[in-house]
C-alpha cells in the first residue's frame, strides 16, 4: 500500500513538473535558424513566408531580412492574442530609411478599429503600438529607440488593462485602459505587413529574428536570458601597469568589418579581438559595421606607473547600473593587477545577508540575488586579498541604480 502512494505521489510530482516546463515555452516559437517559418511552440501553425524576404545572419543563428515590397510572414488561425495576458518577444534591426513601417498587424481592414498594430517610425526612430476594440476602447504606446544600435530586443506585454513596452530589458513605456480591450479577431498575424500595406504603410524594411509570442508575462530574469549582447567589447574598462597589455575580446554576432581608433597601440585596427598595448590611459573606440548599419562600443584603458601604486590603492567603483544598456552594469575590482591572491570579495544588503561571493579576482557583480535584481539603494562590500605577501581588508559601498 505504501509503495503503491509513493508511485502515486511520484506520478503527480512529475506530471506537474512536466506540465510547469511545458507551459513556460512560447506558444509561438519562430526562431528562423532553418531559413524557414516553422512554428516550434506547440499551439499554433507555422508561418507562410510572403515575397521573397532573404535568410541572413541573425542574433541567434539566422534571421529574416524583409525589404519593404510586400514581404511579409503570416500566422494564420491562432488565438494568442485572445487571452487576458500574453507577451511579445523578438529580435528588431530597422533600415534607417524614410517612412512608417509595419512591424506586426493583426487586423481585418485597414480602417478596422479592431486590431493590433505595431510600426516602426523611421524619421522619429520610434515603435509605435495601438490596439482597439472600437472608437472608444483604444491604447496608443509610443517609446523612442536608443541610439547608437544596430539590433534591439523588443517586449510587448499585456496583463489586463496594463500595457508595457521593453526595449533590451528596460521598461521605456506603459500604459493602462482601465478594462480589458478585446483586439482579437479572425485576421492572421503577420509580420512586416498587413491590410494597411500599401495604402497607408509600407512593409517592413529591415530584420526580424526569434519571434516569440507566450501565453504569461516574462520575469526579469527570463527577459534577460532572451537577450544577447551584440556589437559590443566583451571586454571591460581596466587599470593596467605601464608596458602591460591588454587582451580584448569582442561579441561573437554579424559584424562585417571593424575599425579601432586611435590606431596608437592597437595591434591590428581591423579586427574586433586584438591586444591593446598603449602607452598612457586612453578610450579606444571599435567601430562595429553591419550590414547597412554602423554602431560603436568603447573601452577605458587607465595605464598607471608601478612606482606610483601601493597595495592601499585597491580600487572599486562607488555606483553601478546593473539594467543591461551596456554602460557601467557590472561591479568590480578596477585594478586587479594589485591582487596577488584574492581571499574573498564579499557583497552584503543592509541586514547582513550576503548577496554576492567570489575568490576569483576577475569576477563581477551583477546585481542580481538568486536569480532576481536587488532593489536600488546603497550595498557594502568587504575584499580580503594578498598582496606583496600581506593581507590587506578594502571595505566600503556602492550604490546599484536602475
Amino acid at each position: 500500500m505504501k509503495n503503491t502512494i509513493l508511485v502515486c505521489l511520484l506520478c503527480i510530482y512529475f506530471l506537474t513538473a512536466w506540465s510547469g516546463l511545458h507551459s513556460q515555452a512560447p506558444i509561438l516559437n519562430l526562431s528562423f535558424d532553418d531559413c524557414d517559418a516553422v512554428n516550434l511552440g506547440p499551439n499554433s501553425p507555422d508561418g507562410e513566408i510572403i515575397g521573397s524576404p532573404t535568410c541572413e545572419c541573425g542574433v541567434f543563428g539566422n534571421s529574416f531580412r524583409f525589404y519593404g515590397d510586400g514581404d511579409a510572414i503570416e500566422i494564420a488561425d491562432t488565438s494568442a492574442f485572445n487571452l487576458l495576458t500574453f507577451s511579445i518577444a523578438f529580435y528588431f534591426q530597422p533600415d534607417r530609411q524614410s517612412g512608417d513601417y509595419v512591424m506586426l498587424s493583426h487586423r481585418e481592414e485597414c480602417n478596422s478599429l479592431h486590431g493590433f498594430t505595431m510600426n516602426y517610425l523611421a524619421d522619429n526612430h520610434q515603435i509605435d503600438i495601438e490596439l482597439s476594440r472600437d472608437i472608444g476602447r483604444r491604447v496608443l504606446l509610443t517609446v523612442d529607440l536608443p541610439e547608437n544600435k544596430c539590433w534591439y530586443h523588443i517586449v510587448f506585454e499585456r496583463s489586463g488593462g496594463r500595457h508595457s513596452l521593453f526595449i533590451d530589458g528596460v521598461k521605456l513605456g506603459e500604459v493602462n485602459s482601465g478594462g480589458l480591450i478585446d483586439f482579437f479577431n479572425p485576421a492572421p498575424i503577420v509580420i512586416g505587413g498587413g491590410p494597411c500595406v500599401p495604402d497607408s504603410r509600407a512593409s517592413l524594411s529591415g530584420l526580424i529574428d526569434e519571434f516569440r509570442i507566450y501565453d504569461r508575462i516574462l520575469n526579469a530574469q527570463e527577459k534577460f536570458n532572451l537577450r544577447r549582447e551584440v556589437n559590443q567589447i566583451v571586454s571591460r574598462d581596466t587599470v593596467i601597469l605601464l608596458n602591460s597589455e591588454v587582451n580584448v575580446r569582442v561579441t561573437d554576432d554579424c559584424t562585417e568589418s571593424y575599425t579601432w581608433s586611435p590606431v596608437s597601440g592597437v595591434e591590428d585596427i581591423f579586427t574586433g579581438n586584438t591586444t591593446l598595448r598603449p602607452m598612457e590611459s586612453q578610450v579606444y573606440v571599435l567601430e562595429f559595421n553591419e550590414f547597412n548599419c554602423t554602431t560603436t562600443d568603447s573601452i577605458s584603458i587607465i595605464v598607471v606607473d608601478p612606482n606610483e601604486v601601493t597595495c592601499d590603492d585597491l580600487s572599486l567603483p562607488s555606483a553601478f547600473s546593473p539594467n543591461a544598456d551596456g554602460l557601467n552594469d557590472r561591479f568590480f575590482i578596477s585594478n586587479p593587477f594589485l591582487v596577488e591572491e584574492l581571499l574573498s570579495f564579499e557583497i552584503f544588503d543592509r541586514s547582513g545577508g550576503t548577496v554576492f561571493y567570489t575568490a576569483n579576482p576577475s569576477d563581477s557583480w551583477d546585481g542580481y540575488f538568486r536569480g532576481e535584481p536587488v532593489n536600488p539603494g546603497v550595498f557594502l562590500y568587504k575584499v580580503q586579498f594578498r598582496c606583496g605577501g600581506e593581507v590587506f581588508i578594502k571595505s566600503g559601498q556602492v550604490m546599484v541604480m536602475r
